[in-house]
């Protein structure tokens, strides 16, 4: 059994984004949202959930506007989701951690890639086969 739990969902954006900055953004906001209710009902289960989530992001822009309380001309159409993932952020819900955009192991999930670098991404993620390990 692996020790990571791990939430998926694909959803087409019911938006068009502006920027891949504004797209990554909006996944961020609805990741938070997400991690929010996976907190709420592993506490509704009583399961202890004291640590954070590390959540990884490879998005440079996308990781300031989350840190900076400052809206510019540019995240104006996307204020209320900058509210969100700035407020669950502060109150600790997660921490927003830099990543390499070649070594991001969601991708294992959306592009084709090499086998090497495809079982290196499925290590990072603490994935298992569990037909071959009875």
């Amino acid at each position: 059994m692996g020790v990571v739990l791990i939430s998926w969902k694909t959803k087409k954006q019911s938006t068009v984004s502006r920027s891949s900055s504004e797209a990554e953004y909006r996944a961020l906001a609805s990741t938070a949202c997400e991690l929010q209710w996976i907190k709420t009902l592993l506490q509704e289960l009583q399961i202890n959930t004291s640590d954070h989530a590390n959540l990884l992001c490879d998005n440079q822009a996308a990781r300031h506007i989350a840190r900076n309380p400052i809206f510019h001309k540019h995240t104006k159409h996307i204020e209320i989701d900058c509210h969100v993932v700035r407020e669950r952020l502060q109150n600790g819900l997660f921490h927003l951690l830099p990543i390499k955009g070649s070594e991001q192991p969601a991708d294992i999930f959306t592009k084709a890639m090499e086998k090497n670098i495809f079982e290196v991404a499925v290590s990072k993620l603490g994935m298992m086969d569990y037909r071959h390990t009875a």
